[in-house]
């Protein structure tokens, strides 16, 4: 498997720029024990062993981990909370640590809030509100939400962003890539989860956080494919919102459950809504919490905070749909069979291996169709499998399974006796006709023979552009070499230690010619050239000392 790792941003001037956020970062890492962590990918190991402080064995991984985000603050909060929705590559025990993180972000005062808001929309508050609440409603790690009125009546939320929010969050993972790099070169065993892959979809998901105008599209595109008149999301006032302030209509509502009392036809909307978003749109709400979800009084469902939205192509709808129909059935063998087919591996897989997991999983979720199932985590124990045996799915299916269990739950929480794969297979069903109707099945043929008529047509194109480069002397082959980190840095160590060793070397003989220079120069300058190689002596020993006691420690290890 090809490494796709790149180099990291956090290059020299980089480290300056961000230094002291860096220190900031090593010494929560080394309060709450990784020592060894620190020790390999960053500091030099005989100085710290003995004066970084032991970790608390009581206290298990996991949670050092948490405790470590929490600390650390609003960009490792949010991204903990990002990679607990990844039970597909990441330890359980992780996942349930990290799902005990909480956005509890102090909000900033008004004072600073206010020139963002100056910055974007001329004029100020008075010119587009009647009535404007300086004290945030809600307060994240991207923005504040404040409660107000337009000058034409309507009551809305302004969500405004933090100052400096995408500043510091940037920062933060231009050290977290630098990092992840470090520790991948030296715990080889980490290369298996793929942390690169994983902190860049992450980072590119919070940046894009800090653009309020994704969070507006996403929604209006929402209502503009939306056929449930029951669900709905906020109205977007495109006239008033920016990349940094975003004006949306206000929703009164409760979190499902809240009430007390039970909403089984708005469970019902929004289970039919989400799975509708899923297999017939593929566009979907991809954290649909109850914070997320408001049940409104004329018993209306509202989804809120459209920052981060799942895409499934036609592909992958029609993928889930053969997998969902082949787990009912109980055969692991196509289930299996499917995976192959659509995303067949870069490498030989253990056929056998693979297909015996699958049927654990398969057996441990045979009852997913009743109401005490869950289908979301079936979805996600098969996502686990297929990285397990060298079939990483895209990350959208791990989305779409997180949508589906909070989905459960909300729905659960609004109905006592929600049965959501009753739902599921509605709108499988609705999938399934549409994908064999035959109007479906001749625009697809009709397009097949496009695309290879295509193919055919550049071709030649194709062929004399190669032809061309070796004419020229331009074509070039890139070979990547592998699992040479250890040797270059076993290199670089041995090159310093040479080099100083020269330095020593060079360095007694300049001292002792400038002591026994006084056998032949003056006496006024005789004083100076001694005490001139005399320290040079001195310096030459401690380097030495220095020297051989690393080589000697370095044997010992």
């Amino acid at each position: 498997m090809f490494s796709t790792r790149k180099k990291s941003p956090l290059k020299t001037f980089a480290m300056l720029r961000n230094g002291i956020r860096a220190k900031e970062i090593f010494v929560v890492l080394l309060r709450n024990g990784f020592n060894e962590l620190i020790d390999k990918i960053y500091s030099p190991k005989s100085f710290f062993r003995h004066i970084i402080p032991k970790p608390d064995k009581s206290i298990t991984l996991w949670k050092r981990i948490r405790v470590t985000c929490e600390e650390l603050g609003p960009t490792f909060v949010k991204f903990g909370q990002i990679i607990s929705t990844r039970e597909d590559i990441l330890p359980a025990p992780l996942i349930e640590e990290l799902k005990q993180l909480r956005d509890s972000v102090s909000p900033v005062p008004w004072e600073q809030i206010e020139p963002v808001f100056n910055a974007e929309l001329e004029n100020g508050i008075d010119a587009y509100f009647s009535e404007f609440d300086t004290v945030p409603a809600a307060a994240g790690s991207v923005g504040q939400v404040y409660r107000a009125r337009l000058k034409s009546g309507e009551e809305v939320a302004v969500k405004i962003r933090r100052p400096g929010a995408a500043r510091d969050m940037t920062r933060d993972f231009e050290i977290l890539v630098w990092l992840v790099d470090r520790a991948v070169e030296r715990f080889p065993e980490l290369a298996f989860y793929d942390l690169a892959g994983i902190l860049a979809e992450i980072r590119d998901g919070v940046l894009r956080e800090t653009d309020f105008s994704f969070e507006a599209r996403n929604s209006e595109y929402f209502n503009a494919e939306n056929p449930f008149p029951n669900v709905f999301a906020p109205k977007i006032f495109p006239q008033y919102s920016t990349a940094r302030v975003l004006v949306s209509q206000w929703i009164d509502g409760v979190a499902p459950g809240k009430s007390g009392v039970p909403a089984p036809e708005a469970a019902a909307s929004g289970a039919r809504s989400l799975f509708h978003q899923i297999f017939t749109a593929g566009f979907f709400h991809a954290d649909p919490h109850s914070g997320n979800v408001l049940l409104t009084p004329d018993n209306r469902v509202c989804f809120i905070d459209w920052g981060v939205a799942g895409t499934l192509s036609r592909k992958m709808r029609y993928f889930l749909a053969d997998i969902f129909a082949a787990a009912a059935a109980g055969e692991a063998e196509k289930v299996l069979q499917v995976v192959l087919k659509t995303y067949p591996p870069a490498e030989r897989i253990n056929k056998a291996k693979a297909e015996s997991e699958i049927a654990v999983v398969l057996r441990r979720h045979q009852n997913f169709e009743q109401k005490d199932g869950s289908l979301g985590h079936m979805i996600f124990d098969m996502l686990r499998v297929f990285s397990d045996c060298g079939l990483p799915l895209p990350r959208d299916y791990a989305l779409l399974a997180k949508s589906v269990i909070v989905m459960e739950e909300t729905g659960r929480a609004a109905d006592p006796d929600f049965n959501i794969q009753h739902f599921a297979k509605e709108a499988l069903n609705r999938l399934y006709m549409e994908r064999w109707n035959p109007k479906t099945l001749v625009g697809d043929a009709v397009h097949g023979i496009e695309r290879q008529f295509a193919y055919v047509k550049e071709m030649p194109e194709s062929v004399q552009r190669i032809l061309w480069k070796i004419e020229k002397g331009d074509a070039k082959i890139e070979i990547e070499h592998r699992g040479l980190s250890s040797m270059r840095t076993t290199l670089d160590k041995a090159t310093n230690r040479l080099s100083l060793a020269l330095i020593i070397g060079a360095l007694l003989v300049a001292s002792a010619l400038l002591v026994c220079s006084d056998s032949f120069v003056g006496n006024e300058t005789r004083g100076f050239a001694h005490h001139l190689g005399v320290t040079g002596f001195i310096i030459a020993a401690i380097w030495t000392a220095w020297l051989s006691w690393i080589i000697l420690r370095r044997r010992g290890d």
